[in-house]
């Protein structure tokens, strides 16, 4: 069934098809840089305190929060001593962003569609 709504004229249906199109989960996947960098610049830290907290050069730390290096599993668990950001959450989001980018690499997607199914797991695509 559809999921309900109420409003001034009592209980509506709303349809699973509008919940359904207001979350686009083809748009590409932010990096867990952006969120670092939104927290750290809510909180007026600079990149340059936040680096040296860390442990991290100021390059480093800037490459990372402008998505142009990875988050590490090490540098999650900084951040979210550092911020209190959780490191499974970031490294779920970098994960997120890493198989985005491998399934819109088109000589990867090439590479796998020439892949044959050879397992038993009733589910593959």
């Amino acid at each position: 069934g559809d999921f309900m709504t109420e409003n001034k004229m009592g209980v509506m249906p709303i349809p699973k098809l509008l919940i359904m199109v207001q979350f686009d989960f083809s748009a590409a996947p932010i990096h867990p840089g952006e969120v670092i960098k939104d927290e750290i610049g809510y909180n007026k830290i600079s990149q340059r305190s936040l680096a040296k907290e860390l442990g991290m050069s100021y390059s480093a730390l800037n490459e990372l929060l402008n998505a142009h290096r990875p988050l590490t599993t090490s540098t999650a668990l900084m951040v979210e001593a550092a911020l209190g950001l959780r490191a499974d959450i970031l490294m779920r989001i970098q994960l997120n962003y890493n198989l985005y980018q491998a399934r819109h690499n088109s000589q990867l997607t090439n590479q796998i569609n020439q892949v044959k199914y050879i397992g038993s797991a009733p589910f593959h695509s």
